[in-house]
Parts: structure tokens; sequence; C-alpha cells
């Protein structure tokens, strides 16, 4: 990577932005909020539109001239092959209805490949990040993917598409209840992102989502590679800006979801 020197105080200096955004959400988490509807994309409310210019104002300062693709404002090109790729706010359904379930997540992409990822938890001060060829952490300590290896003890995450009549939506039910018959059990908790921190984590055993975007899960899908787990969409191709789905896992569970995607398409 060019252009890109002393990683490491990029990290820190990052992990204080993301943590000073997550205090903007904190004093707003619980207040009566307005918000827009987004055509089969949920709402957005004034934090997530706060959240998003705290951050972007502040991590160009950490990398002058890098590019933005953000939730809310969409891609700022600056002539420049590095990007942030933010999602200010994810889990804002979970953020309106005062449910604790809710995270920022930032990548830092070179030529559309994530070399740093973020994801932060700001209710329990968790911290996910990953480097590009260095590994995952926890709060600064080296986390790995589940070992489980028999799916009847696998314990997913899934994320249910907000459009109804989206040609993802009847497919993907139906994929969950093929799957659910075989799995020891599902959470939908309502925020993507940490739900891949989680999976790097270990917490979850594999996670799958459908009709997502590239700020929910570009942190994510690298966090899940560098702690030892793959993450592909569902035809098992990398993930890119363009994906539509993903499916993270320790190989084992990720082969196994891979064949259970094939029989129901």
């Amino acid at each position: 990577m060019q252009n890109l020197e002393n990683i490491e105080k990029i990290k820190k200096d990052v992990e204080t932005v993301i943590i000073q955004a997550g205090e903007i959400l904190l004093e707003n988490f619980g207040k009566k909020l307005s918000w827009q509807n987004k055509e089969g994309m949920g709402f957005v409310t004034e934090v997530d539109l706060k959240s998003e210019k705290f951050l972007k104002e502040n991590l160009a300062k950490i990398l002058p001239g890098a590019s933005f693709w953000a939730e809310e404002s969409g891609i700022e090109d600056n002539n420049s092959p590095f990007y942030w790729v933010i999602d200010p706010l994810d889990g804002t359904t979970n953020f309106a209805h005062a449910i604790p379930y809710f995270c920022i997540s930032v990548a830092l992409t070179y030529k559309s490949e994530p070399v740093l990822g973020f994801v932060y938890n700001p209710v329990m001060r968790e911290m996910f990040f990953a480097q590009k060829g260095a590994g995952a952490f926890f709060n600064n300590k080296p986390m790995s993917i589940s070992e489980v290896q028999s799916f009847d003890k696998a314990f997913l995450a899934v994320c249910i598409p907000y459009e109804k009549s989206s040609e993802y939506y009847k497919r993907f039910i139906d994929t969950i209840i093929s799957i659910m018959k075989n799995a020891f059990a599902f959470r939908h908790c309502g925020a993507a992102a940490l739900d891949l921190a989680y999976t790097a984590a270990g917490r979850f055993d594999a996670v799958f989502f459908e009709d997502l975007f590239w700020w929910d899960f570009s942190a994510g899908s690298l966090l899940i590679r560098e702690a030892g787990g793959l993450a592909t969409d569902f035809a098992n191709k990398p993930i890119e800006p363009k994906s539509k789905s993903i499916l993270g896992a320790n190989e084992r569970i990720h082969g196994v979801l891979l064949e259970m995607f094939e029989k129901v398409s």
C-alpha cells in the first residue's frame, strides 16, 4: 500500500475518533428522535447524520485526500485509491427504539479492498479491530473465529431485509427456514456490522445476510478473515463493494452453509 505510513498511529487516531462518535450516539440514546424513511432501507435519524458528519470531518484529518463512501451522504470521490467506508450508526431501528444493540462501522479500503476495519459498540465499550495480514483484536487482545465443527451446535446470526417485496426477501426467508431445522439456534439482532464483529470474536458461530451494502460489511468481512474465518458471498465469491450477500464462519461451518444455500436456490 502506498502512502499509508505509521499504521499504529492511524489505528489509534481512528479509534479515538470512533469512540468520540460513539459518545454522540450515547448522548442521544433513549431520547425522542425525528427520522426520515429510506425506501426499502428502514429510516435515518438526525443522530445518524450527526455521527457521519463528525466521522467524515475527523477521518479526513487523519488521511488527507482520502475518498469517502458513507451510508447517508454516499460516495465522495477525491481521486484517491483510499476510501473511508462508513456506517455511522448500524442498527438505527434498535437505536431509535432504545434497544442497546447498535454500533459504528468504519473501514479503510485500498483499491476496494479493506485494509483496516473497526466496529465499535459504544454501549459495551467494545472495539473490534482488524488489519489486513496482521490479525483481529477485541479491545486490543487477539480474537479468533469459533471452532465449532458440528452444525447442530452452531449458533447463527442473520439479518432479515427491510424490503419485503424484493427478490431477496422470500428466498432469504425460505433459506432461513431450511437452515434453522439443522442449526442449534438463530438470532436476528438488527445490527449487521456488530453481528459480523461478534462472529469474528467467536460469540456467534456463523453469520449470513443478503440485500445489504458495502458500508454494512466492509469492516466486518475483514474482521472475520483476520480472525481466521472465511467471508464470501453466498456463491463463495470474494466480498467486494458490489456484493449483495455475505457469509462468515470457520471453514467447516462455512462449507456446510454453502451447501445448504445451493440446495435452497
